[in-house]
């Protein structure tokens, strides 16, 4: 459980801001509340960052919540901003939520303030984890296109349930006679005469789920190349997808 808090508050009442750091406390047991209470300060203390969340009040005297969540968005975009007002309309909450605030809780109903604080961490926490998911999916497929391009062997990667080609290497391109463009999206059975295939019982793997098969690579030409093709049934990124591996036979 987070138990540090750093909060950057705008609020021109001072005792406002200690209720807002004691409520909070109770929670978070390493609460540290910065108070500002205008535009320049403010400014200041968006630039230096190193906050987890910004509290704002909506009405002031020299400076409105609404350019204070316009500066934050622009600043700060990835800090949770919860409005904190005695004043604020239900109609002026509802525009800046549309605007990019997380959320607003109600001076006298500060209670709200916990799970208001409590949910919005929460949102940046997945938001961070759907990040890092996305960064090391994109790292895997760097990796898996590397690796997919420089095998030596032709390579057609099928959806199982339709049979389409949905990825083919150089090696693929060069073999059948036509570009990548012209292969995706064709079903296999165009480049694999696997009806008058054989098996290879030797190289069948069930746990593996691989089988071996001798028969012939149709080229776009529609000349026929002997091959050893290797099917493999994988899930690779939460799709049901059969890689095959084709090479020149020179069994008859």
């Amino acid at each position: 459980m987070k138990t540090t808090l750093r909060i950057l508050n705008l609020e021109d009442d001072v005792n406002d801001a200690a209720l807002n750091e004691a409520m909070l406390s109770a929670r978070w047991s390493d609460c540290q509340l910065t108070r500002v209470d205008n535009r320049a300060d403010y400014l200041a203390a968006l630039e230096r960052g190193g906050m987890d969340l910004v509290l704002s009040d909506y009405t002031m005297p020299a400076f409105s919540g609404r350019e204070a969540l316009a500066l934050a968005r622009e600043r700060r975009p990835e800090v949770p901003f919860l409005f904190v007002s005695g004043t604020i309309g239900e109609d002026a909450a509802i525009e800046a939520l549309k605007n990019g605030a997380t959320d607003y809780v109600l001076k006298h109903r500060l209670m709200r303030l916990i799970p208001a604080v409590a949910r919005a961490l929460a949102e940046v926490e997945e938001r961070a984890e759907r990040q890092r998911a996305e960064e090391a999916m994109r790292q895997s497929e760097h990796k898996y296109r590397q690796l997919f391009e420089s095998l030596g062997h032709a390579a057609l990667v099928t959806d199982q349930q339709t049979g389409k080609i949905v990825d083919a290497n150089p090696r693929a391109e060069m073999m059948l006679g036509c570009s990548r463009g012209e292969i995706l999206g064709s079903k296999v059975s165009r480049f694999l005469a696997l009806d008058t295939a054989r098996v290879v019982p030797e190289g069948s793997d069930a746990n593996a789920r691989t089988t071996l098969f001798h028969c012939d690579l149709v080229r776009a030409d529609r000349v026929p190349v002997p091959v050893t093709a290797q099917a493999t049934w994988l899930t690779l990124y939460d799709r049901a997808l059969i890689l095959w591996l084709c090479q020149e036979s020179n069994l008859e």
